[in-house]
């Protein structure tokens, strides 16, 4: 029971050490671009007059470039409302210059237009992210699900083909494979009827792909006689597929 609650301790604890260094990360981007963003004006405090290129000493519009990093990193990271957030606090810090320092014009409408942007290109960040993720999610659950589902098939007595658009098959139970052999990835005309072409006489695969059921009865050349069942089913990776199921009608011997 003991070590039950620590492994659950530690796989909780690991996202939360995840996130804290995130953040740190964070943090250092914000705190570098504040700093070079108000570089000149430590330059001039410090009476770095060696140091004081004229490239600190510009329109800032390339520095205030830098203020993407956290905030496309937010919202990366931390999703749509942290991008906001660290959009406004480089707002905040961005404002002071403009309003008491800069001898630019414009002064505030430079940077909030930045800032709109910038937001917004970390706003789709997130966007773009959480679709992402909801769609490796959604593929984990989908094959979560088809191996659930190919566990059942496997036990039942009756053969099972799931048939894709392309003719070709994708799966097969082991009562399919006893009676037939093994077939899958190969055109399912080949590997029932042996022929080099659809069986359009026979296969229901159109219709099927398109929502409907079909069930008939189908002998086969060596006096074995089967109840087909085929309905549309959706594969693992959103594919319209043929799900058929065979039910022998007579005894028969077994290929």
């Amino acid at each position: 029971m003991s070590n039950t609650i620590f492994e659950r301790q530690a796989v909780s604890a690991t996202p939360r050490s995840r996130d804290s260094f995130r953040l740190g990360i964070m943090t250092i981007l914000f705190a570098f671009c504040t700093l070079f963003y108000y570089l000149s004006e430590l330059l001039d405090l410090a009476g770095w007059d060696a140091s004081r290129w004229g490239f600190f000493y510009g329109v800032h519009d390339i520095h205030r470039l830098l203020f993407l990093a956290p905030i496309i990193y937010a919202g990366f990271f931390f999703g749509r409302r942290a991008a906001i957030v660290i959009t406004i606090i480089a707002v905040g810090i961005c404002l002071p210059r403009a309003l008491f320092i800069s001898p630019f014009p414009d002064p505030i409408l430079r940077p909030v237009l930045f800032m709109i942007i910038a937001g917004s290109l970390g706003y789709l960040t997130a966007i773009a992210r959480n679709r992402s993720e909801r769609c490796s999610q959604l593929e984990a659950l989908l094959k979560s699900e088809r191996d659930k589902l190919s566990k059942i098939l496997d036990g039942v007595e009756e053969g099972v083909l799931i048939i894709g658009p392309d003719y070709r098959i994708r799966f097969m139970n082991p009562s399919m494979v006893r009676d037939f052999g093994e077939g899958v990835n190969s055109p399912c005309y080949k590997y029932l009827h042996n022929i080099d072409a659809p069986c359009d006489q026979i296969c229901k695969l159109p219709s099927v792909i398109k929502g409907t059921v079909e069930k008939w009865e189908y002998n086969f050349p060596d006096g074995r006689t089967y109840q087909v069942l085929a309905s549309p089913c959706v594969d693992s990776d959103g594919v319209v597929c043929q799900l058929t199921i065979i039910q022998k009608r007579h005894g028969a011997q077994k290929v």
